[in-house]
């Protein structure tokens, strides 16, 4: 009886495997596949799947035109802005869509290439585009000559940014440290730096007043050396607080400004519903 059972056992678990389903083995299989991974965020896996498609069904047009999206979500979704802007580059050479030149001029955006961001997004009049374009020339710091269709509202509103004077904080610091740190909302650094200043002058003060020369060159010394780095830090926090704000800008505009996914569908009908990372 127990090896009769240790046998029905034994049939019972290899069964799943001798009946698992084989990989899909056409073009359009492997391009549901890569995008049910893309779902899971299984972005490097989808990836493989999809040149798969490209490699093996370069013929298949409309499946390697789905490959090739379905690559650069992949891509975008791993943050490997300079690939997806490749493939965004031929999926708009193929397709000249606006979503194409959309997708293709986030990528390079990302990637850290604005000039060639500005050409592609600023050629449109997509709000969204327009936006992205004039971030992107605000971004790569050239303000010589400004392309066409940008967006002045944005421009104007970035040139009005509120700005901590690096000069003026270092005067406040010199006069009374720890004042420059209060100026650019550094309260606490300004009041360590107030405090131990403060206790190094004392001390050198009145080591000299009792006669304690050398102690009183020994604090001096140390109080020179806060002294100036107090100084040296009001004028870097100036600088933080101007890129901080810099920062909050482009974070703020750029919510909305880069293309996102919705549906993506799957074999047999369904779909997976996957929002892009930009």
């Amino acid at each position: 009886m127990r090896l009769l059972f240790a046998a029905l056992l034994a049939l019972a678990l290899a069964a799943p495997a001798n009946s698992a389903p084989l990989p899909p083995d056409d073009a359009a299989g492997i391009n549901s596949f890569g995008e049910a991974l893309l779902g899971l965020g299984e972005s490097y896996r989808a990836a493989t799947e999809f040149m798969r498609v490209l490699h093996h069904f370069p013929e298949d047009r409309e499946n390697s035109q789905r490959a090739l999206t379905g690559l650069g979500r992949a891509y975008t979704m791993a943050g490997r802005w300079e690939e997806a802007a490749g493939v965004y580059s031929n999926l708009l050479k193929s397709e000249p869509s606006e979503t194409n030149r959309h997708r293709l001029g986030a990528t390079l955006y990302r990637a850290g290439r604005y000039n060639p961001a500005i050409s592609i997004l600023s050629s449109d009049k997509s709000d969204a585009m327009r936006t992205l374009a004039t971030l992107a020339w605000l971004k790569e710091g050239n303000f010589s000559e400004q392309p066409p269709n940008l967006d002045t509202r944005l421009i104007d509103e970035f040139k009005n940014l509120p700005q901590k004077s690096k000069t003026t904080a270092g005067v406040l610091s010199a006069v009374l440290p720890g004042a420059g740190h209060y100026y650019v909302d550094r309260p606490l650094d300004g009041t360590i730096a107030l405090v131990v200043n403060g206790l190094f002058i004392w001390g050198t003060v009145n080591a000299a007043q009792n006669g304690r020369e050398e102690l009183a060159v020994t604090l001096g010394a140390i109080e020179l050396i806060w002294y100036s780095g107090t100084i040296t830090g009001a004028v870097a926090g100036a600088a933080k607080w101007n890129h901080r704000e810099k920062e909050r800008f482009f974070s703020r505009h750029e919510q909305g400004a880069f293309p996102s996914w919705s549906i993506i569908p799957i074999r047999g009908g369904g779909a997976l519903a996957w929002t892009g990372r930009w």
